[in-house]
């Protein structure tokens, strides 16, 4: 392995990449999107504009890179490098945005959804080194999830196995933008969160402008670790459907390690109490007892390394 190459977070609001050598991120660039920058052509010219960013930080020539790896949000294939589609942005529909990227920077450029990103970087520096099997869960807006068997990234038939977020844990639950009802992340999640907050009406008729709030997690953690028992019964109700996927999850792979990150894994300590208490009823025992459930170790690195290592594995 030689010559250093970009790896690059794609979210819904900004693109975070990374100069990365020999493992480590030696440059960070972030780029805030513009309403022009969510069509195809604008995605693809800001991906450009921060790629060369991130190498004028590090010093580095464009021309001497090896590759780019991105991690970009919605369903996607990944052997093709198409996206199918991304709720994130609506204009994209079978977006060829690995090749498209490649011609405008000049370099192979391997392409995963954001979640199996950050599960690769685990695997490769984090939580996940040495463990070869285990799943990883982003806690985020939403819940994106991985799968590390065998020591590779379990794709699937299509390249989109280990949507975790929609496993469904209420039948009749908060309806979901994938068209269903109940998913785990309209409650494990800040849309589940949110969700709550809405159905008890917490903030009276200051609600809805809470919920527009971006820190309103945090909020309700830091109310939560203060001894609030309306918003720790949030994190309780975060916990018991969290463990409902996860039993779920342990049944079907039989994985000895599940890996939490994204924004919200940090809140472990307010649902982890009842996650742990609702587990073993919510798997085979012998399963689930057998397994430990850990908050990664690289937080938002995770996409970066992730996104980079994309690059080496070739795949």
């Amino acid at each position: 392995m030689s010559g250093p190459v970009v790896g690059i977070d794609l979210g819904g609001t900004r693109v975070k990449a990374g100069l990365v050598r020999d493992g480590a991120i030696v440059a960070t660039v972030v780029d805030i999107l513009e309403p022009d920058d969510r069509s195809e052509d604008g995605i693809l010219k800001a991906l450009v504009r921060t790629t060369s960013s991130a190498c004028e930080e590090a010093d580095v020539s464009p021309g001497d890179l090896r590759g780019i790896g991105v991690g970009a949000p919605g369903a996607l294939r990944h052997h093709t490098g198409v996206i199918v589609k991304s709720p994130n942005f609506e204009q994209w529909k079978d977006f060829h945005l690995a090749h498209r990227l490649g011609d405008l920077a000049g370099v192979p450029v391997a392409l995963d959804n954001d979640a199996n990103v950050v599960t690769l970087g685990e695997a490769r520096f984090g939580a996940g080194r040495g463990v070869g099997d285990f799943a990883c869960l982003t806690l985020g807006s939403g819940v994106g999830g991985g799968l590390y068997i065998d020591g590779d990234l379990y794709r699937g038939a299509d390249g989109m196995a280990g949507e975790i977020g929609h496993m469904v844990v209420e039948p009749e639950g908060f309806p979901c933008g994938c068209g269903g009802r109940g998913c785990l992340e309209q409650y494990s999640a800040a849309n589940g969160l949110k969700n709550m907050v809405l159905r008890d009406r917490l903030f009276g008729d200051l609600t809805e402008a809470a919920v527009g709030d971006p820190d309103l997690p945090k909020r309700l953690f830091e109310a939560a670790r203060a001894g609030d028992p309306g918003c720790q019964g949030y994190f309780d109700e975060f916990g018991y459907r969290l463990a409902i996927a996860l039993g779920g999850l342990l049944n079907l792979f039989n994985v000895h390690t599940i890996v939490l990150s994204g924004g919200l894994a940090r809140a472990f300590p307010a649902f982890s109490p009842r996650l742990f208490e609702e587990m073993p009823t919510r798997g085979y025992r012998t399963i689930v007892e057998a397994a430990r459930v850990v908050t990664c170790e690289l937080w938002e690195q995770g996409g970066i390394l992730g996104a980079a290592a994309l690059v080496d594995t070739g795949r």
